[in-house]
């Protein structure tokens, strides 16, 4: 029943997270990562909507917002950066954590940004801006 469902999630989620961990390993060289990303941030539409100081993340140089809401045992978030990078790092992190729910979301950090190239994305945009998105949703 229920139980099972969730393993199935977990299991999901767990290998949805190690396959960009897979892809980011194979993609070693900054010039790959970062095209991988700037194509997934243009096919990323724009969500004006949270374009705002309500839903922006404080503390990074490059503009992110997160808008986060919940359903019983589910969390529900949008994305947005005015950076291509981000927006591709951003569009993994909804598909990773959007309806997870907060439990598997709080157990399984990104491990995928480890991989990806200080060269493509500055360790502050991951510390101020990309972490602080995750650890946004995985607490709300």
């Amino acid at each position: 029943g229920t139980d099972r469902l969730e393993q199935e999630r977990r299991m999901n989620f767990q290998g949805k997270n190690q396959h960009y961990v897979e892809l980011f390993d194979e993609l070693d060289d900054p010039d790959s990562q970062a095209e991988y990303l700037m194509l997934r941030g243009m096919k990323k539409p724009d969500d004006t909507e949270i374009r705002n100081d309500t839903y922006r993340i404080p503390g990074c140089k490059t503009a992110i917002w997160l808008k986060m809401s919940t359903d019983p045992g589910r969390v529900h978030c949008r994305m947005d950066s005015d950076s291509l990078l981000v927006k591709g790092v951003l569009s993994i992190l909804e598909e990773l954590y959007e309806g997870a729910p907060p439990q598997m979301a709080a157990e399984n950090p990104p491990a995928f940004l480890q991989r990806i190239s200080d060269y493509v994305m500055y360790p502050e945009i991951k510390t101020n801006g990309l972490l602080k998105c995750y650890r946004k949703l995985a607490h709300f």
